[in-house]
């Protein structure tokens, strides 16, 4: 266990680093990268992970000391991010009660330092394999509000993956607290201007759940409002979605319109859609035609001003 621990240090620092340029090391670089045995390390990070290795009481203090010391911080924490992915590779295997302990130890120790760890978990979502980011994602989620507004950066990313990868846990991140009127903004802007129609299908499913958890409701209904007519079935789909987790019920009139259009020209998967979004902002039930969808709404409208 110590052994293969040990094998795998620096290889998140190598994978995950960014040259002076700005660029990232090319896959093939990343692969070529060995890990070092405990010969080769520093006395005080040998002693570092050895501690780890045997737990116990004496383990907090051991964590306290290399905390206050940044390149041992560092350290640790690339370390314990490289702990959570192999565990998490070994669930599948013969022992996986050891690798369920390893996986979340090391997840609890991630989360209970979140201004060092959240830097390299969102480099992580950003960079890893499919097993590598939803690893990150779990740890992010369970580190919650510091991680909303980092993870919400790598919607400007120019590769897609990225993008895709943020605004699915973005709608499983808590509410940003200060942080979220910046992360609305930005989510409503990149809604509107994504150019991969699953990032943006993602998009419409986050901010229907991040909006349902803000005070300010209207930026995000109206994102979904726009996204109901997008040229693509599934983002429009994902819209409508969006809208009943929003549920806002002032999207009932625009629901109609859409539901109206629909019906002309025959789309018959963006009727049912609106239909099923009246149906549940409404909670009337199904209504028999457009005409008296909107003969609801009006009564509703009517009661409202009373």
């Amino acid at each position: 266990m110590r052994r293969s621990f040990l094998a795998l240090t620096l290889a998140l620092s190598c994978a995950c680093s960014t040259p002076s340029d700005g660029t990232r090391g090319a896959p093939n670089d990343r692969e070529t990268v060995r890990g070092v045995s405990a010969s080769e390390l520093a006395p005080e990070k040998a002693e570092l992970l050895k501690a780890y290795a045997r737990g116990g009481e004496q383990w907090p203090g051991e964590r306290a000391r290399a905390l206050a010391n940044p390149a041992l911080a560092k350290f640790l924490v690339d370390n314990l991010v490289l702990e959570l992915v192999r565990a998490q590779r070994a669930l599948g295997g013969a022992d996986q009660a050891r690798a369920l302990r390893a996986y979340r130890r090391a997840l609890e120790e991630l989360v209970s330092m979140p201004e060092l760890s959240t830097p390299v978990l969102v480099t992580l979502l950003e960079v890893a394999d499919p097993v590598g980011a939803t690893v990150a994602g779990v740890a992010l989620e369970e580190i919650g509000r510091p991680a909303v507004e980092p993870v919400s950066e790598l919607l400007l990313r120019p590769d897609v993956e990225p993008r895709r990868r943020a605004a699915d846990l973005l709608g499983r991140l808590p509410h940003g607290g200060s942080q979220e009127a910046r992360v609305r903004k930005l989510m409503v802007e990149r809604f509107g201007e994504e150019p991969d129609w699953l990032a943006r299908t993602a998009l419409a499913r986050a901010i229907g759940l991040r909006g349902s958890r803000d005070s300010d409701v209207i930026p995000w209904r109206q994102a979904l409002q726009a996204g109901l007519l997008d040229e693509d079935p599934a983002v429009a789909q994902a819209a409508t979605e969006g809208l009943i987790a929003l549920g806002d019920e002032r999207a009932i009139p625009v629901l109609i319109d859409v539901l109206d259009r629909s019906a002309r020209s025959g789309d018959y998967t963006r009727f049912q859609g609106a239909q099923r979004a009246l149906v549940a902002l409404s909670r009337a039930g199904e209504q028999p035609s457009v005409e008296a969808w909107r003969a609801w709404w009006a009564k509703r409208e009517a009661q409202a001003r009373k």
